[in-house]
Protein backbone atom coordinates (compact mmCIF):
# COMPACT_ATOMS: atom_id res chain seq x y z
CA UNK A 1 0.00 0.00 0.00
CA UNK A 2 2.94 2.52 0.99
CA UNK A 3 4.65 1.69 -2.44
CA UNK A 4 1.13 2.19 -4.15
CA UNK A 5 0.56 5.67 -2.40
CA UNK A 6 3.99 6.91 -3.03
CA UNK A 7 3.99 6.03 -6.87
CA UNK A 8 1.26 9.17 -7.84
CA UNK A 9 3.04 11.56 -5.19
CA UNK A 10 6.46 10.90 -7.11
CA UNK A 11 4.69 10.88 -10.37
CA UNK A 12 3.20 14.54 -9.21
CA UNK A 13 6.51 15.93 -8.36
CA UNK A 14 7.99 14.72 -11.17
CA UNK A 15 5.17 16.62 -13.12
CA UNK A 16 5.24 19.45 -11.52
CA UNK A 17 9.26 19.93 -11.57
CA UNK A 18 8.72 19.23 -15.46
CA UNK A 19 6.37 22.33 -15.58
CA UNK A 20 8.54 24.18 -13.57
CA UNK A 21 11.17 23.58 -16.24
CA UNK A 22 8.96 24.64 -19.15
CA UNK A 23 7.95 27.64 -17.48
CA UNK A 24 11.23 28.50 -17.18
CA UNK A 25 11.86 28.20 -20.23
CA UNK A 26 8.47 30.04 -21.84
CA UNK A 27 9.95 33.00 -19.48
CA UNK A 28 13.32 32.44 -21.77
CA UNK A 29 11.89 32.09 -24.41
CA UNK A 30 9.59 34.96 -23.91
CA UNK A 31 12.28 37.40 -22.89
CA UNK A 32 14.59 36.25 -26.09
CA UNK A 33 11.55 37.01 -28.25
CA UNK A 34 11.27 40.80 -26.64
CA UNK A 35 15.06 40.98 -26.83
CA UNK A 36 14.82 40.47 -30.25
CA UNK A 37 11.80 42.66 -31.06
CA UNK A 38 13.58 44.97 -29.14
CA UNK A 39 16.52 45.35 -31.17
CA UNK A 40 14.45 44.63 -34.21
CA UNK A 41 12.73 48.24 -33.35
CA UNK A 42 15.71 49.82 -32.94
CA UNK A 43 16.64 48.94 -36.96
CA UNK A 44 16.75 51.02 -39.50
CA UNK A 45 17.67 48.41 -41.58
CA UNK A 46 14.84 46.25 -43.63
CA UNK A 47 14.37 42.51 -42.71
CA UNK A 48 13.38 39.93 -44.69
CA UNK A 49 13.23 36.24 -44.34
CA UNK A 50 13.16 34.69 -47.74
CA UNK A 51 13.44 31.16 -49.59
CA UNK A 52 15.54 29.93 -51.85
CA UNK A 53 12.88 30.68 -54.56
CA UNK A 54 13.14 34.36 -53.02
CA UNK A 55 9.51 33.78 -51.46
CA UNK A 56 8.87 36.59 -48.52
CA UNK A 57 8.22 34.49 -45.64
CA UNK A 58 9.05 36.67 -42.67
CA UNK A 59 9.11 40.39 -42.49
CA UNK A 60 10.02 40.89 -38.95
CA UNK A 61 9.14 45.04 -37.80
CA UNK A 62 11.88 47.18 -37.81
CA UNK A 63 11.93 51.11 -36.95
CA UNK A 64 9.22 53.08 -38.12
CA UNK A 65 11.66 56.00 -39.46
CA UNK A 66 13.39 53.78 -41.96
CA UNK A 67 12.80 55.14 -45.31
CA UNK A 68 11.94 52.17 -46.94
CA UNK A 69 10.67 48.87 -45.30
CA UNK A 70 9.24 45.73 -47.30
CA UNK A 71 5.30 46.19 -47.70
CA UNK A 72 3.85 43.64 -45.33
CA UNK A 73 1.59 42.64 -48.36
CA UNK A 74 4.53 40.68 -49.65
CA UNK A 75 4.20 37.79 -47.76
CA UNK A 76 4.12 34.55 -49.16
CA UNK A 77 4.99 36.56 -52.89
CA UNK A 78 8.07 35.56 -54.75
CA UNK A 79 10.66 38.60 -55.81
CA UNK A 80 9.81 37.99 -58.94
CA UNK A 81 6.27 39.63 -58.23
CA UNK A 82 7.66 42.47 -56.69
CA UNK A 83 10.51 43.27 -58.54
CA UNK A 84 11.33 43.58 -62.77
CA UNK A 85 12.55 40.12 -63.75
CA UNK A 86 16.16 41.29 -64.54
CA UNK A 87 16.45 42.41 -60.78
CA UNK A 88 14.73 39.30 -59.48
CA UNK A 89 16.54 37.27 -61.33
CA UNK A 90 19.93 38.96 -59.99
CA UNK A 91 18.27 38.23 -55.94
CA UNK A 92 17.55 35.11 -56.34
CA UNK A 93 21.09 33.86 -58.07
CA UNK A 94 22.48 35.13 -55.19
CA UNK A 95 19.72 33.35 -52.17
CA UNK A 96 21.10 30.15 -54.23
CA UNK A 97 24.56 31.04 -53.91
CA UNK A 98 24.34 31.88 -50.27
CA UNK A 99 22.82 28.66 -49.42
CA UNK A 100 25.12 26.86 -51.89
CA UNK A 101 28.31 27.94 -50.29
CA UNK A 102 26.94 28.67 -46.57
CA UNK A 103 28.25 31.85 -45.69
CA UNK A 104 27.06 35.56 -45.89
CA UNK A 105 27.36 37.29 -48.91
CA UNK A 106 27.10 41.14 -49.61
CA UNK A 107 26.38 43.27 -52.62
CA UNK A 108 25.62 46.91 -52.95
CA UNK A 109 22.80 47.60 -55.75
CA UNK A 110 20.78 51.17 -56.46
CA UNK A 111 17.02 51.14 -57.63
CA UNK A 112 14.78 53.67 -59.18
CA UNK A 113 12.10 54.25 -56.19
CA UNK A 114 9.67 56.98 -57.17
CA UNK A 115 11.99 58.37 -60.11
CA UNK A 116 15.26 59.05 -57.14
CA UNK A 117 18.05 56.57 -57.86
CA UNK A 118 18.46 54.75 -54.41
CA UNK A 119 21.39 52.86 -52.99
CA UNK A 120 21.63 50.05 -50.53
CA UNK A 121 23.64 47.16 -49.28
CA UNK A 122 22.52 43.82 -48.67
CA UNK A 123 23.72 40.99 -46.52
CA UNK A 124 22.56 37.89 -46.90
CA UNK A 125 23.44 34.92 -44.69
CA UNK A 126 22.56 31.38 -44.53
CA UNK A 127 19.49 30.79 -41.73
CA UNK A 128 18.21 27.34 -42.20
CA UNK A 129 18.81 24.71 -45.08
CA UNK A 130 16.55 26.40 -47.54
CA UNK A 131 15.81 30.07 -45.67
CA UNK A 132 18.04 33.13 -46.11
CA UNK A 133 18.10 36.42 -43.77
CA UNK A 134 18.73 39.43 -45.48
CA UNK A 135 19.19 42.97 -43.91
CA UNK A 136 19.11 45.61 -46.23
CA UNK A 137 20.47 49.40 -45.61
CA UNK A 138 19.77 52.37 -47.82
CA UNK A 139 22.88 53.86 -48.50
CA UNK A 140 22.03 56.54 -50.38
CA UNK A 141 23.77 59.03 -48.80
CA UNK A 142 27.36 57.38 -48.12
CA UNK A 143 27.43 56.89 -51.99
CA UNK A 144 26.25 60.69 -53.02
CA UNK A 145 29.00 61.84 -50.48
CA UNK A 146 31.52 59.21 -52.07
CA UNK A 147 30.62 60.19 -55.38
CA UNK A 148 31.25 64.11 -54.36
CA UNK A 149 34.50 63.46 -52.68
CA UNK A 150 35.91 61.63 -55.93
CA UNK A 151 34.17 64.77 -58.40
CA UNK A 152 36.57 66.99 -55.84
CA UNK A 153 39.27 64.98 -56.70
CA UNK A 154 39.00 65.18 -60.19
CA UNK A 155 38.27 69.37 -60.13
CA UNK A 156 41.05 69.47 -57.99
CA UNK A 157 42.77 67.48 -60.30
CA UNK A 158 41.96 69.37 -63.58
CA UNK A 159 42.85 72.46 -61.99
CA UNK A 160 46.29 71.64 -61.33
CA UNK A 161 46.61 70.75 -64.88
CA UNK A 162 45.25 73.96 -66.02
CA UNK A 163 47.54 75.53 -63.80
CA UNK A 164 50.22 73.30 -65.02
CA UNK A 165 49.12 74.45 -68.55
CA UNK A 166 49.22 77.93 -67.61
CA UNK A 167 52.85 78.19 -66.26
CA UNK A 168 54.05 76.57 -69.66
CA UNK A 169 51.69 79.08 -71.44
CA UNK A 170 53.43 81.79 -69.03
CA UNK A 171 56.91 80.59 -69.53
CA UNK A 172 58.10 79.39 -72.97
CA UNK A 173 61.36 78.92 -73.60
CA UNK A 174 62.27 79.65 -77.25
CA UNK A 175 66.04 78.96 -78.86
CA UNK A 176 66.71 81.59 -81.11
CA UNK A 177 70.19 80.39 -82.19
CA UNK A 178 72.79 77.75 -80.79
CA UNK A 179 73.51 79.52 -77.44
CA UNK A 180 70.89 82.33 -77.29
CA UNK A 181 67.61 81.44 -75.35
CA UNK A 182 64.23 83.49 -74.71
CA UNK A 183 62.05 83.58 -71.88
CA UNK A 184 58.90 85.91 -72.20
CA UNK A 185 57.29 86.38 -68.77
CA UNK A 186 53.71 86.82 -68.98
CA UNK A 187 50.91 87.64 -66.41
CA UNK A 188 51.63 88.20 -62.73
CA UNK A 189 54.76 86.95 -61.24
CA UNK A 190 53.92 85.02 -58.09
CA UNK A 191 55.66 82.47 -56.19
CA UNK A 192 54.66 79.21 -58.40
CA UNK A 193 55.52 81.02 -61.62
CA UNK A 194 58.66 82.29 -60.67
CA UNK A 195 59.74 78.88 -59.57
CA UNK A 196 58.65 77.26 -62.42
CA UNK A 197 60.38 79.83 -64.74
CA UNK A 198 63.95 79.41 -62.39
CA UNK A 199 63.36 75.80 -62.87
CA UNK A 200 63.04 75.55 -66.77
CA UNK A 201 65.19 78.51 -67.78
CA UNK A 202 68.50 76.95 -65.67
CA UNK A 203 67.83 73.36 -67.26
CA UNK A 204 67.45 75.45 -70.75
CA UNK A 205 70.67 76.99 -69.83
CA UNK A 206 72.77 74.13 -68.82
CA UNK A 207 71.29 71.92 -71.34
CA UNK A 208 72.42 74.23 -74.33
CA UNK A 209 75.25 75.68 -72.54
CA UNK A 210 73.37 78.74 -73.38
CA UNK A 211 75.61 81.72 -73.70
CA UNK A 212 72.92 84.45 -73.51
CA UNK A 213 69.36 84.81 -71.77
CA UNK A 214 66.85 86.90 -72.65
CA UNK A 215 64.33 87.57 -70.05
CA UNK A 216 61.26 89.18 -71.44
CA UNK A 217 58.68 90.86 -69.17
CA UNK A 218 56.73 92.65 -71.52
CA UNK A 219 53.42 90.67 -70.83
CA UNK A 220 53.87 91.74 -66.97
CA UNK A 221 52.10 94.39 -66.12
CA UNK A 222 52.61 94.73 -62.84
CA UNK A 223 56.05 93.93 -60.51
CA UNK A 224 55.65 94.13 -56.58
CA UNK A 225 58.79 93.76 -54.29
CA UNK A 226 58.58 89.78 -53.86
CA UNK A 227 58.25 89.47 -57.77
CA UNK A 228 61.28 91.43 -58.17
CA UNK A 229 63.74 90.03 -55.52
CA UNK A 230 62.70 86.70 -57.55
CA UNK A 231 63.24 87.94 -60.78
CA UNK A 232 66.46 89.04 -59.45
CA UNK A 233 67.53 85.20 -58.07
CA UNK A 234 66.82 84.03 -61.77
CA UNK A 235 69.06 86.71 -63.10
CA UNK A 236 71.69 85.48 -60.17
CA UNK A 237 71.16 81.83 -60.98
CA UNK A 238 71.44 81.73 -64.54
CA UNK A 239 74.84 83.83 -64.53
CA UNK A 240 76.40 81.28 -62.01
CA UNK A 241 75.66 78.96 -65.17
CA UNK A 242 77.95 81.40 -66.93
CA UNK A 243 75.39 82.97 -69.29
CA UNK A 244 75.02 86.93 -69.68
CA UNK A 245 71.54 87.97 -68.46
CA UNK A 246 69.68 90.72 -70.47
CA UNK A 247 66.64 91.84 -69.01
CA UNK A 248 63.95 93.33 -71.77
CA UNK A 249 60.26 94.94 -71.90
CA UNK A 250 60.67 96.84 -68.80
CA UNK A 251 57.39 98.79 -68.26
CA UNK A 252 57.63 102.15 -66.24
CA UNK A 253 55.49 100.58 -63.29
CA UNK A 254 57.93 97.42 -63.41
CA UNK A 255 60.89 99.45 -63.55
CA UNK A 256 60.07 101.86 -60.93
CA UNK A 257 59.78 98.09 -58.87
CA UNK A 258 63.29 97.34 -60.03
CA UNK A 259 64.97 100.87 -59.13
CA UNK A 260 64.49 100.03 -55.50
CA UNK A 261 67.28 97.36 -55.64
CA UNK A 262 69.20 98.87 -58.89
CA UNK A 263 72.54 98.23 -57.51
CA UNK A 264 71.55 94.08 -57.35
CA UNK A 265 70.83 94.66 -61.41
CA UNK A 266 74.42 96.07 -62.56
CA UNK A 267 75.69 93.12 -63.85
CA UNK A 268 72.23 92.89 -65.65
CA UNK A 269 72.22 94.23 -69.09
CA UNK A 270 68.77 96.26 -69.89
CA UNK A 271 67.22 96.58 -73.00
CA UNK A 272 64.05 98.45 -74.02
CA UNK A 273 62.64 95.70 -76.17
CA UNK A 274 63.16 92.10 -77.63
CA UNK A 275 64.02 92.95 -80.77
CA UNK A 276 66.74 95.24 -79.66
CA UNK A 277 68.39 92.75 -77.21
CA UNK A 278 67.77 89.84 -80.16
CA UNK A 279 69.58 92.15 -82.69
CA UNK A 280 72.70 92.95 -80.18
CA UNK A 281 73.06 89.44 -79.25
CA UNK A 282 72.79 88.25 -82.33
CA UNK A 283 75.43 91.11 -84.14
CA UNK A 284 77.59 90.09 -81.35
CA UNK A 285 77.92 86.38 -82.14
CA UNK A 286 78.93 87.45 -85.47
CA UNK A 287 81.37 89.30 -84.49
CA UNK A 288 82.87 86.95 -82.48
CA UNK A 289 85.81 85.14 -83.89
Amino acid sequence: MTDAAETPLAELARLRRQVLELESEVTALRASEAEQRAMFSAMTDAVLIVDRDGRYLRLPETATSARHKPDPRLLGKTMHDALPAAEADVFVAGIRRVLAERRVLNDVYSRTIAGEELWFSANASPLGADTVLLVVREITDEVRHEQALRDNVRQQERLREHEAALLRLSTPLIPIGDDILVMPLIGRLDAALLEHAQDILLKGVAAARTRVAIVDVTGVGELDEPAAAGLLRIAQAVRLLGARVVLTGLRPRVAAALASSATAWTDVTVRASLKEAVAEVTGDARRAP
